[in-house]
């Protein structure tokens, strides 16, 4: 009987060893790759670092079975800068610029349960006024200071920083797979100064396991 009972333990030892096998490896591998590039804002709102990062790549290898999922989380650090201005000749100026961030996996956006694109941070502004040409009118002629003597303008002059993540989804066969996350400028500041910049930033990527009988998620 005591060897019965020695047999029952092993074997409920051998069951739990592999139960945590199996899951440790139908999740749980990680991995990441990083820059040290830094976006800071100086002189006059204008950026200085951060304009060459281009891409973040990292890869990973799946194992077998269906309901294999990754979790790929771009994280950037992200700035927008805007100038806009107006003058009596020029009453109305506006600037439009943003960040997007896409996904590949080899390459491609296969797998890629959610939208591959993202914009991370994106900001429109817009000056308007009918002053100078008032000031103008009344003063008969030109609207202008009268300290300098130069033509009346109205500036503005917004530079931000600020952190952003987004969770893609994807759901790939067996193998090892290159992660790609680039970001690129979006809007239009044809009236205006724009600019913007990355970094520092993180790609990070886990692989995770659906336990769902058909191992599907819906989007």
């Amino acid at each position: 009987m005591k060897d019965y009972k020695v047999a029952v333990l092993a074997l409920f030892a051998v069951l739990a060893l592999s139960v945590t096998n199996a899951s440790a490896q139908s999740s749980g591998s990680f991995n990441a790759s990083g820059t040290n590039a830094a976006c800071a804002i100086g002189d006059g709102g204008k950026f200085s670092g951060g304009a060459g990062v281009n891409l973040l790549t990292t890869a990973i290898q799946t194992s077998n079975g269906s309901g294999v999922t990754l979790l790929v989380r771009p994280s950037l650090v992200t700035g927008l800068f805007t100038d806009t201005k107006i003058t009596q000749t020029i009453p109305t100026a506006s600037a439009d610029v943003g960040i997007e961030v896409c996904l590949t996996i080899d390459g491609k956006t296969d797998g890629i349960l959610s939208s591959p694109c993202v914009t991370y941070d994106q900001r429109f502004q817009q000056i308007s006024t009918n002053l100078f040409s008032a000031i103008a009118g009344i003063a008969g002629g030109t609207c202008t200071d009268p300290v300098t003597g130069l033509p009346c303008y109205f500036e503005l002059i917004l530079s931000t920083l600020s952190a952003h993540s987004y969770d893609f989804v994807a759901q790939v066969p067996n193998g090892k797979h290159v992660l790609t996350a680039t970001w690129k400028v979006v809007g239009d500041g044809p009236t205006s100064d724009v600019a913007s910049c990355v970094g520092p930033g993180v790609l990070t990527v886990t692989q995770t396991k659906v336990f769902k009988q058909n191992g599907t998620l819906s989007f």
